[in-house]
């Protein structure tokens, strides 16, 4: 059997801060309230999706697994409008503002991740990896946040946020050494017929078009590996040094070295995957995909992007901040400018996107009522549509349970293990969920103040509350 993806899913890392405080203390005040619901600073939302504090107190949101782009998109900005919430409380609390990005470095240095799962078959699996190395070193083309560096020497605009925290292609380290391609075999699935392949390269997009073409035109070229397309050809002699080439040469679109010796333009590189890709497109998601990697690989043989400035996040950007210091008189590395690609990534009223989204200077493909339901429904056709269903069961009736990626467990009951991502009728499961909520009559939660019983109904929580905030305020 060929690679073919199935579910895919993304896991954000987002950066907070609000001084005097240490972003670990900010971290763990906006979890307060997720402690108190869920025992733990790692919990499943009613949505199915996985809400947790990461290594370096970073808050995460790993989106419930999705069958399709429009599920994914949707499921990643309720990440967004839950984290807002979150720090929209704690900010109450601490009186003082606390801010939210959704970005891949702060000033210090640290860099964070937007890391991308995709579900494909094992049989066939072993050589698609390094197929995918030369597509991910020239993603940033399109896919690229964009981010003032600014150094000794000076500063300059590069592609990608993220490319100069890369140190190898692949590895199973994603802290210690940060690989393009993490190897770890966590397949959170029946490990004999699945793999999780984990793409940990890319920059964190603000623009819902750059995440959908990110997932998008991922998903086509590892399909394009299972119909035969082995891309060794474009195998690069040093792909650490060739993502840093492209990250920082772009204006001169310098080219990058080949394994064989050949020096392309990395532009190059992406028409032949976008070509390969093409042949195995199928549906109207792909269509639209493939419109826009075309566009934006015509703009960059042309290095004219007129009428992509709405589409690609390094580029939205890069006419703000040109705007900005045409009104200005600012050099680069000024605060101000500084200031104003931090607005680009905040989350809530005080960030830029939503206002660029209601001018249409930023685009905007997922109604925002998919995106407010998806903070407390899962996606119907995976099987987080069977987790999302017990945990909000279970916290009805205020019973005793657990539940990750593949296992749900109530109370002494045997655990019932879902290893098929794409299965969201399993029988076993679906019982369990009518058997849990027959205990609450409704399944709904009780709204009145106090503490979770172990032996009745729970109640409405002060992270039920935030849950219901992110579902309906404003985007």
């Amino acid at each position: 059997m060929s690679p073919s993806v199935g579910v895919r899913g993304i896991e954000t890392e987002y950066g907070v801060a609000a001084p005097p405080l240490t972003a670990d203390e900010v971290a763990r005040e906006m979890f307060a309230p997720v402690v108190a619901w869920g025992r733990s600073t790692n919990v499943f939302t009613p949505a199915g999706a996985r809400l947790y504090l990461d290594v370096g107190s970073h808050p995460e949101y790993a989106t419930a697994e999705s069958a399709s782009l429009a599920d994914l998109l949707a499921q990643d900005l309720a990440g967004d409008r839950i984290m807002w919430a979150l720090a929209d409380h704690a900010a109450g609390r601490l009186g003082r503002e606390v801010a939210v990005f959704k970005n891949n470095s702060d000033s210090a240095g640290h860099s964070f991740g937007s890391h991308e799962n995709y579900q494909v078959a094992r049989s066939g699996s072993v050589s698609l990896p390094q197929a995918l190395i030369p597509f991910l070193v020239t993603r940033q083309l399109v896919a690229g946040a964009g981010l003032i560096q600014v150094n000794p020497s000076g500063a300059r605009y590069v592609l990608s946020a993220r490319a100069d925290h890369i140190s190898e292609s692949l590895s199973a380290a994603t802290t210690r050494a940060r690989p393009m391609i993490n190897t770890r075999d966590e397949p959170h699935a029946d490990g004999n017929r699945f793999r999780r392949l984990h793409v940990i390269v890319g920059d964190s997009n603000m623009s819902q078009a750059a995440t959908a073409f990110r997932f998008g035109a991922t998903s086509l070229v590892i399909r394009a590996v299972g119909e035969g397309h082995s891309f060794k050809a474009w195998a690069l002699a040093d792909p650490v040094r060739a993502i840093r080439e492209v990250s920082h040469g772009w204006r001169q679109a310098r080219p990058v070295r080949l394994a064989d010796g050949r020096s392309v333009r990395p532009v190059e590189i992406q028409r032949a995957y976008l070509e390969a890709a093409n042949e195995v497109a199928s549906c109207g998601e792909d269509t639209a995909v493939i419109g826009l990697w075309r566009r934006c690989v015509d703009g960059w043989e042309r290095l004219d992007f007129a009428g992509l400035e709405t589409e690609l996040d390094w580029l939205a950007k890069l006419r703000l901040i040109e705007r900005y210091r045409e009104r200005s008189g600012l050099p680069l590395a000024d605060p101000k400018v500084i200031r104003l690609t931090l607005a680009y990534h905040q989350l809530g009223p005080v960030g830029l996107r939503g206002k660029l989204e209601a001018a249409d200077l930023l685009w905007s493909g997922v109604d925002q009522l998919d995106a407010a339901k998806a903070v407390l429904q899962p996606p119907p056709t995976t099987r987080a549509y069977l987790r999302g269903r017990f945990v909000r069961a279970a916290r009805a009736a205020g019973s005793t349970y657990s539940a990750d990626w593949t296992r749900l467990k109530l109370g002494e009951y045997p655990p019932v293990v879902l290893l098929d991502p794409l299965e969201p009728g399993d029988q076993t499961a679906l019982d369990l969920i009518n058997q849990v909520a027959a205990l609450s009559g409704d399944g709904q939660l009780v709204r009145t103040d106090g503490a979770a019983s172990a032996n009745g109904p729970a109640v409405l929580s002060d992270f039920d509350r935030i849950l219901e905030q992110a579902a309906n305020q404003p985007a």
